[in-house]
């Protein structure tokens, strides 16, 4: 039996409540951060835009979720679930055309890139999330102070996610996250939204 899809659904259960509970269930709604909305927003925006398929989109976001993303990094947590928003939303209303997006989807060269590597797909989300969090920067034309201040969050989120990602690799949550993570030389959301590390050495 393979332990992966076991540990995330312990995860996944934390946060599920007891359904034979005698006990009222209280839901409790969390407040988002600035931050957390812009890198929500800009992934969101950015696949509609460019259109990509359903079938694209799942293997970006991974059968088990950890091939491409860092379990609770502050940037990886809001690009997965726009993508996972995106992947589940129903199509566009058209009696003519059957489409989702407005973009015509993936040139030749990023096709090769999804139906790669792992490797070759972390590159690219790395792209696509530098990418999307560009044009999010450059619609919103924010003032200089706000960007910058803004820009310093994604920064100190990104040391957060890649602290997360350091820890799992030498063994800090068990040896299972080792293995999973072990061969990450970065990670792909925290690079991109940053421009920092590897992500800045290409641009």
């Amino acid at each position: 039996m393979n332990p992966i899809p076991m540990l995330l659904a312990c995860l996944w259960s934390l946060a599920i409540p007891n359904v034979v509970s005698a006990d009222p269930i209280t839901f409790i709604h969390r407040e988002y951060p600035e931050e957390h909305r812009f890198i929500f927003y800009a992934v969101l925006e950015g696949v509609y835009e460019e259109g990509f398929s359903e079938e694209t989109v799942s293997t970006l976001l991974g059968e088990k979720g950890t091939e491409h993303f860092v379990i609770g990094c502050p940037i990886c947590e809001p690009a997965y679930d726009a993508l996972h928003a995106y992947r589940d939303a129903p199509k566009f209303t058209s009696k003519k055309v059957s489409q989702k997006g407005f973009g015509t989807g993936l040139s030749d060269e990023e096709r090769a890139l999804v139906s790669g590597t792992v490797e070759d797909r972390r590159k690219f989300i790395r792209t696509l999330v530098s990418r999307w969090i560009e044009a999010r920067f450059s619609l919103l034309k924010l003032p200089e102070d706000r960007e910058k201040a803004l820009r310093e969050s994604l920064r100190k989120m990104s040391e957060k996610g890649t602290a997360l990602l350091e820890n799992f690799k030498k063994g800090g949550n068990g040896d299972l996250l080792s293995k999973v993570y072990a061969d990450w030389e970065f990670c792909p959301s925290c690079s991109g939204a940053t421009l920092h590390g590897p992500a800045a050495a290409e641009r």
